[in-house]
């Protein structure tokens, strides 16, 4: 990637932007031009003024908080990806994020492996959640989804699909559903071509954008 991605980073503690600020510039992975907020009135500020390909937006800040600035940007149309990088691990804190358009969400444990995906991601118009952020997700699938008709996946397939997501290896999943190790590896082919997707995160994304119940088996 040639072309330098200008990212806005709002976060109240100035040692944790100079930390992102210091592990993007050290990637070698793509260019940065990075530009600093301290609370919402900046960030809002400074997406009126120039445009910016993302903005990665903490929660926890004074005068407006992220979910406020979040709702603010899509009420005045602002295109823009905003990953939330914070602590915030709630379940309805998440998913007021994803409610209101944010494209990611990673935990500031996270590494920049992770943080350099996630904005590969929104970049590509992809979104992008870290490995606890979906499966707290998927908790709250188990917890309050009913089953959902698939229209793509066979009965059996959706089958294969929720054990997937439910982190089962190929041999257990067969034992499950007393089928042939041969036969669940033929499914997980199918069912990856079938929904035109290469990974089991694609997969997840998939399960939690159809409401699939993961209590289905």
């Amino acid at each position: 990637m040639d072309k330098p991605i200008k990212l806005l980073i709002a976060d109240d503690h100035k040692m944790v932007r100079n930390g992102v600020r210091l592990m993007l510039e050290s990637q070698k992975v793509f260019k940065t031009i990075i530009t600093e907020a301290s609370n919402g009135f900046e960030v809002l500020h400074f997406l009126e003024k120039e445009q910016f390909d993302v903005v990665l937006l903490d929660i926890s800040m004074p005068e407006m908080d992220g979910i406020v600035t979040l709702k603010k940007i899509k009420s005045k149309s602002i295109k823009v990806p905003v990953i939330m990088m914070t602590m915030h691990n709630e379940e309805n804190v998440i998913n007021k994020a994803v409610e209101l358009g944010a494209c990611g969400y990673i935990l500031k444990n996270s590494g920049i492996d992770e943080l350099v995906k996630a904005i590969q991601s929104v970049i590509n118009r992809e979104r992008y959640f870290s490995n606890e952020v979906s499966q707290i997700l998927i908790k709250g699938i188990n917890k309050k989804v009913k089953t959902t008709k698939n229209e793509v996946l066979s009965d059996r397939e959706l089958e294969v699909l929720v054990l997937i997501v439910r982190e089962l290896t190929n041999k257990e999943i067969a034992e499950k559903l007393n089928l042939s190790y041969r036969t669940v590896e033929g499914h997980r082919i199918h069912i990856m071509e079938k929904l035109n997707l290469k990974s089991t995160i694609g997969l997840v994304k998939y399960a939690l954008k159809k409401n699939i119940d993961l209590n289905l088996i």
